[in-house]
Parts: C-alpha cells; structure tokens; sequence
C-alpha cells in the first residue's frame, strides 16, 4: 500500500510525516506483501541404494549405511527422515551368485555423514534406523513395482544410489514387514 506525502496536517496517516519529503512516495507497510505463510516442511525423498548383502548386513547390525565404497558425495543428498531401500544383486561383492535381493529397509537418522572405520580403511556413513525386515528376493516383486517397470530398470542401479517413488518404498516396506501373498491380495482388491 503507498501514499504521497502531504504537506497537510489533516491528512497525516503516519506520526512521522515531517520526515518525507513533498510527493514522495512512502510505504506504509513494508511487510504487507511478503508471504506471512509457513515455509512448507522438506519433501521427504525416497532411496534404493546398492550394496553386496554381506556389506549390507554389517550396516543393519550397526545402525549406518554407506554407498558407492564409502563416498561422502551420494550420502550428502539423503537427508533426515529419509526412507532409504538395499538391494542386493549378490551375497559378496564381485560374485554373480543371482542373489537379486531387497535386503534392508529404514529411515535416515540426523547427522552429518561421518567417517568410519573399514576393514580396508575409512568410508563416510549415515546413521539409519533399520526396520526389522527380512530379506526379500526380487524376481517375485517384478511386476508390482515402477522402478522395474523399465525392461533396462537393473542399469540406472549402477550407479549405486538412485532416487525412486514414494509408492515403490511404500510397497516395499508393507512387503517386507508382512507376508508377500497377504499384501498382493490386498492391493488386487483395492
């Protein structure tokens, strides 16, 4: 909202009009068009991260987890309160063993990512709380899930951590906490 300044006594709005010069104009709410609205919350992100099972299993034992051969980069973009997904393409780390497994499911913790101690010397990590959730093999899943809708889907996983759907963790946590069967049926008839 703006006025001009008067010279009118009558017409002083304002306490301090002496102050503003003749015609000049003056805002008398800076304020009045800025948003007063909340900042909205983060969005929270959803992840699938790629790991050996072996590598995975000592993560859910201790609570972290770590991608890319412990890179600080890929774990800078998860935040708190994200979800986070392992899959597993085999047990060790180099094997083609067929194993094509989900292996762990949780939620990113707060905290920085930190360096921690690896048998072949230091790797950042996040803190996680794991659900407790029993490994679940993928071929089973194949049809029920976006990400694998794409008949090239294993090839964006190369690169150790990709963003997916909020729908495809959703899936994947009822999976994991439940039977497969009794939450296949319930999706059918919804």
């Amino acid at each position: 909202m703006t006025f001009n300044a008067s010279d009118r006594i009558d017409a002083a709005p304002f306490p301090r009009e002496g102050s503003f010069d003749q015609g000049k104009m003056v805002r008398l709410f800076p304020s009045a068009n800025e948003s007063r609205r909340r900042p909205e919350p983060a969005r929270k992100s959803y992840w699938l991260a790629v790991a050996s099972a072996e590598h995975v299993r000592i993560g859910r034992k201790h609570g972290f987890m770590q991608v890319n051969h412990g890179k600080r980069a890929p774990l800078m973009r998860i935040k708190p309160g994200d979800g986070i997904v392992y899959y597993s393409p085999s047990v060790k780390m180099g094997e083609k063993d067929g194993f094509q497994s989900f292996t762990a499911i949780g939620f990113v913790r707060e905290g920085e990512p930190y360096l921690g101690e690896m048998g072949c010397g230091k790797a950042y990590r996040k803190d996680v709380d794991w659900l407790d959730a029993p490994e679940q093999p993928l071929r089973p899943l194949l049809g029920w899930l976006d990400f694998t809708q794409d008949k090239n889907w294993g090839y964006k996983l190369r690169f150790g951590l990709v963003e997916f759907e909020q729908s495809d963790f959703e899936f994947l946590e009822e999976i994991l906490m439940s039977e497969l069967e009794v939450v296949k049926q319930r999706r059918l008839q919804a």
